[in-house]
């Protein structure tokens, strides 16, 4: 049989793939923040000309640094200090979002009472976001863990909207270079990396009348051409500028709306609604096309699909109405993108409960050697029973109601966790 045209594939043109973020990660100098946000202001300049070029759309462009520790080189870090930086990089950026990454905990030794800077930063910006490493193969900072479930609580009641955890991220296994906020962070030579958004590419595809295969198969191809596409338009973008590309993030990102919504798309692949069990099978099938039928270009950060509740439509429609509640979003964390991610939970919810779920998304993280963040976002409902968000990323939704049986008291909860303790030593001879 005569295989379809790109054109023939969706009956008329395919949706155009958003370049979701272009990210460029940067060693910042801590005494002149105004030159790292010059030298991105540049590079960006360049980036939108190469985009335009090669007729992809960028919804925006990101600036990460290096955590804080190696920012502040040794200095001791304080909270007033740390803020004044964002404050002096917010302001020289203008409207480029910035990530402050840090503080890491991969040590028993790494003192949790650093995460008192998340608030003192956050509190005092508009769009710098902050992210903290709680767990990776070294293991897991349960002390950090739970202060950094006290930092969600106490950025809830930043702001009226109680929008402020948007720009905070709790992290397992995360690596740099990647695009997506909150979860960027920068080592090494200055870099890019670029995420696309292709939950409008996926409706399109999954709603063809095709078989199972022959949908993911068309989607493969669709996504393969608008990889050739940012590939090359990167790889020009670092020869121009000498800054290296690091990759592409290829995961299933959805944006507010009807025709971007990520859950939408896997359910139209084999028609099983989010909340099933059946929707697990294809959530995975999507997953590992992501990973593996894209292994020859280069990969970064989570290449899965995002099950981010607030930033879905129809995903914050089936939290609103029951169909979809916290331990279905823990089950399909297992194989799909970024873990726990845009959570709306009751404005009342204790600290243990909110450091109980980042520790379960820590052990996933963990068990599957994988990227996981936690971003939960404990909010007051209006008469409607929704929350009262204002941010175009954001949709409004009934919080999710957890059963309080389902948490036990903490037990030992600021002990440091190491995997590898546990593996086989040699015997003595």
């Amino acid at each position: 049989m005569k295989p379809m045209t790109a054109q023939e594939e969706f009956g008329t043109r395919p949706p155009s793939p958003v370049v979701r973020t272009v990210t460029l990660g940067l060693n910042l100098d801590p005494d002149q923040p105004e030159r790292g946000a010059e030298a991105a202001r540049r590079f960006f300049g360049k980036a939108g000309n190469s985009l335009a070029e090669s007729g992809l759309r960028a919804r925006c462009f990101r600036l990460a640094g290096q955590p804080l520790d190696r920012l502040l080189q040794g200095r001791r870090i304080r909270a007033n200090a740390a803020a004044e930086f964002a404050v002096r990089m917010e302001n020289a950026l203008g409207d480029i979002w910035f990530c402050m990454p840090g503080p890491f905990f991969v040590d028993a030794a790494d003192d949790p009472e650093l995460l008192a800077l998340v608030p003192a930063v956050i509190g005092a910006t508009r769009h710098v976001f902050m992210n903290t490493l709680v767990s990776s193969a070294a293991g897991m900072h349960r002390g950090a863990l739970r202060r950094a479930a006290a930092v969600v609580r106490e950025l809830a009641m930043l702001d009226q909207q109680h929008q402020a955890n948007f720009r905070f991220a709790v992290m397992s296994n995360v690596q740099a270079n990647t695009p997506f906020f909150p979860a960027s962070w920068h080592q090494g030579e200055a870099g890019f990396s670029i995420a696309l958004e292709l939950s409008e590419l996926a409706n399109a595809a999954f709603s063809q009348p095709l078989p199972f295969d022959e949908k993911l198969a068309l989607f493969r191809n669709q996504v393969r051409r608008a990889a050739r596409d940012a590939a090359e338009c990167a790889e020009a973008l670092a020869a121009e500028t000498g800054v290296g590309f690091r990759g592409i993030d290829f995961s299933l990102a959805p944006y507010p709306g009807e025709d971007t919504s990520a859950v939408s798309a896997i359910e139209a692949l084999a028609g099983s609604p989010v909340g099933s069990f059946q929707f697990l099978f294809s959530l995975y099938a999507v997953n590992n096309l992501l990973k593996q039928g894209l292994a020859d270009f280069p990969q970064v950060g989570y290449n899965g699909t995002m099950l981010s509740v607030l930033e879905d439509s129809h995903l914050a429609r089936a939290v609103g109405n029951g169909s979809v509640d916290v331990k279905d979003l823990l089950l399909y964390s297992t194989v799909c993108g970024c873990g726990l991610d845009m959570v709306p939970l009751a404005l009342d919810v204790g600290v243990g409960q909110i450091a109980a779920l980042i520790e379960a998304i820590c052990t996933e993280a963990i068990k599957w050697n994988k990227p996981l963040i936690t971003r939960l976002l404990p909010s007051s409902v209006g008469a409607n029973g929704e929350t009262n968000f204002n941010h175009p990323f954001i949709v409004n939704t009934r919080p999710i109601a957890l059963n309080r049986n389902a948490f036990a008291p903490a037990n030992d909860s600021e002990a440091f966790f190491d995997p590898r303790r546990w593996a086989p030593t040699a015997l003595p001879a």
